[in-house]
């Protein structure tokens, strides 16, 4: 993927920023340009080889489609977690990695709908609390808002949700 200086782009490791240059850079062999991306919310600039971009997961920010996509996963029924704490961790931090709305909106959801039912422990907590961010936050992008805006807007969506039972 191909980008340009000025587009909002996601880092999954990172979170949300923007392209803020092009630089030729003899770091490593076979990488020599690489996207400038400054990352305000983490006080970061970010080095990504412009041709492992597309390995790394960075992406753009998503369209309103997306959007819609992701609000529809939210009130979707839950799926089950798995009981053991460990396994359930691992199993939410593979796909918080992903950087993947979809995918982080679903660990949103079935977070909710678990602590609703059973207890999460602290880890967990804080497993959803970086899911949620990282949506409200790139909700906020999109359309342009304020972070408790996108957050009513989630919470409006797993009202659906949590009154549902979870899919197995």
């Amino acid at each position: 993927m191909e980008f340009s200086v000025g587009d909002k782009v996601v880092h999954p490791k990172h979170g949300f920023g923007r392209i803020f240059g092009l630089e030729q850079l003899d770091v490593v062999e076979g990488f020599n340009r690489y996207y400038v991306i400054e990352i305000p919310d983490q006080g970061l600039t970010v080095h990504v080889p412009v041709r492992n971009v597309d390995a790394l997961g960075v992406r753009p920010i998503m369209s309103r489609f997306k959007l819609s996509q992701v609000l529809d996963v939210l009130r979707d029924s839950p799926q089950s977690l798995p009981d053991d704490y460990r396994e359930r961790q691992a199993w939410v931090r593979e796909r918080l990695e992903t950087g993947d709305p979809l995918r982080i909106a679903g660990i949103v959801r079935d977070l909710i709908w678990y602590e609703r039912r059973a207890h999460l422990t602290e880890a967990d907590s804080a497993l959803l609390g970086r899911g949620r961010e990282f949506l409200a936050s790139e909700i906020a992008l999109v359309t342009d808002t304020e972070i408790a805006d996108a957050n009513e807007l989630i919470n409006k969506a797993l009202v659906a949700a949590t009154a549902k039972q979870p899919d197995s």
